[in-house]
């Protein structure tokens, strides 16, 4: 079992906010535009010094308007290949991470963009929400990367295996295996949240019902990009986003209860959680 405190990010005394990490969110439409928001949020509030949000006008203006420490830059469904290249050449030497899929829905455009961004972008990459629904349309076409990481739920990994949900439920540890020797890392959700990148495979139970709400999962993957953007292993980022992300929305629910949590109140709730640990560390560090 990996020690999760050990993995927080370490920030010197003079440390400035390149020194963070930059991260790069692809997604959002009309329908969807919390889900960039939410991970964008995740992000920030796990210690990234740089987050910018690629998608449409509508979504990028609700970014812009709720949280104003993210960068925006539109036109993600209107522009062609060439377009997304150009602009992923023009962020890559800023940032460190990119997440690809929140909220971007299943338009022949959000497709496109989708096998773009898997094409051309080599750094660390977690593919979640309807990105693994585009990767599932075109696996024929993909190729297994490292520094891949997959963050589906049960329904979400049940099309990436073409099996039925039953299975994916009485058999996570293999359906998870299977996933990252296909694809890259995995993470599939759930109340054990398994962590597997073909070789191994971590536990991490921290999570409860309280997170069974719209946006957790943006959130996670935010949290996830943040430690990879900080020089974490994509691996570890995973297992400690998955970590954090449960002691936050655990710590919540023993003061509110399981019902009514916001995703944004998970986000809001991380760098409490990330301090304690870092007190944890100091403390076993002068034992």
């Amino acid at each position: 079992m990996i020690g999760y405190t050990s993995l927080v990010p370490r920030r010197p005394s003079d440390i400035h906010k390149g020194d963070r990490g930059g991260v790069l969110i692809v997604g959002g439409c009309s329908m969807y535009r919390g889900a960039p928001l939410l991970a964008a949020r995740g992000a920030l509030r796990s210690g990234c010094g740089l987050a910018v949000v690629f998608s449409d006008e509508c979504v990028c203006s609700a970014v812009a308007s709720t949280l104003p420490e993210v960068i925006v830059h539109s036109g993600l469904s209107s522009s062609s290949r060439e377009d997304i290249v150009g602009i992923l050449n023009m962020w890559n030497p800023r940032m460190n991470c990119l997440v690809l899929g929140p909220g971007i829905g299943r338009s022949p455009e959000a497709g496109n963009v989708v096998r773009t961004v898997l094409e051309h972008w080599k750094k660390p990459l977690i593919l979640d929400g309807d990105g693994l629904f585009w990767l599932a349309e075109h696996e024929e076409n993909f190729e297994r990367r490292k520094t891949l990481l997959l963050t589906p739920h049960e329904g979400e990994a049940e099309r990436l295996l073409r099996a039925p949900l039953d299975s994916v439920r009485r058999a996570r540890e293999e359906s998870v295996r299977t996933i990252a020797s296909r694809y890259g890392i995995a993470l599939l959700k759930g109340p054990r949240t398994l962590i597997d990148d073909g070789m191994r495979c971590e536990c991490v139970a921290e999570g409860n019902q309280a997170l069974s709400i719209p946006g957790s999962g943006d959130v996670l993957s935010g949290a996830i990009a943040a430690f990879a953007a900080a020089g974490t292993p994509l691996f570890e980022s995973a297992c400690l986003g998955a970590f954090v992300h449960g002691r936050a929305g655990k710590g919540i629910s023993q003061k509110k209860g399981i019902d009514g949590i916001l995703a944004s109140e998970v986000a809001d709730a991380l760098p409490s959680i990330l301090r304690k640990m870092r007190v944890s560390l100091c403390e076993t560090q002068t034992d």
